[in-house]
Order: C-alpha cells, then structure tokens, then sequence
C-alpha cells in the first residue's frame, strides 16, 4: 500500500502543471478602435494646359494611354492612364470650372486586369471626349 502511495504522490507531481503569473505579466489587448473616416489635403501638381495636351504629352513622353475614366459625383473627370510594356501609371483630373488638368498620382509598375479589355471588346465607348461632356 505505500509503494500505491508513493506512486500516486509521485504521479500527481509529475503530470499536474502549474503556472505563476503574476497580474502584471498579463497584457490585456488593446481594444479594436474602428475604422475612421476623415478628410486629407493632398498636394497635387495642375496645370492651365488642355486636357487634350496632357494626354499628348504622356502619350509622347512615356506612351501612356488611356485605361478607364469616369466623371466623379463632384463632376470632375477622373482618367487612367499607363502604359503596358513599361508599367508606367498617372491619373488625372480634369476639373470643369477652371480647365485645370491635375495629376492626382505618378507611379510604376502598372498590373492591369485582362478581364476588363473584353468588355471593352464588346462595345463600350472609348473614345469619349471628357472635356464635351463636361462642359454641357
């Protein structure tokens, strides 16, 4: 009965674990905050050229064409452009009221998504002048 003794003892200190931590050693994660919403001024180069121009001047300087453009809800004309073989990417703003073109961003390596050229293919309207239907 001892040597049962012994090992039950002996068993319960070897398999039984027990950690000491003191309350300190404890980080209580930081709750989530939440997304936040907020307005940024960002500089950005404009020039009193033609829109037309501009997109001469990329299409000569660095072979970029047009890749999508749109007209925002604050009725500027937003467009796209890049080119392909050198990866190179600028957007461009046309704002109306003032015939300033911005260049909103510059960049490079351009991935494009194949899937949108096929419905180009299908007939959607690409040689929409953004200046006339602005100004209307």
């Amino acid at each position: 009965m001892k040597s049962w003794k012994k090992a039950l003892t002996l068993s319960a200190l070897l398999f039984s674990g027990s950690a000491l931590a003191a309350p300190e050693d404890y980080n209580t994660p930081e709750p989530e905050t939440p997304p936040q919403v907020f307005r940024s001024d960002k500089p950005v180069t404009c020039t009193t050229d033609s829109y037309d121009e501009v997109k001469q001047n990329f299409l000569e300087s660095h072979g970029e064409v047009g890749f999508m453009r749109y007209i925002s809800d604050s009725k500027t004309a937003i467009e796209i452009i890049g080119n392909v073989d050198t990866g190179t990417i600028t957007i461009l703003e046309f704002i109306p009221s003032n015939k300033y073109t911005c260049f909103i961003s510059v960049g490079k390596e351009l991935q494009v998504n194949s899937n949108v050229f096929e419905q180009v293919k299908r007939g959607i309207e690409t040689r929409l002048s953004i200046v006339k239907l602005l100004d209307n």
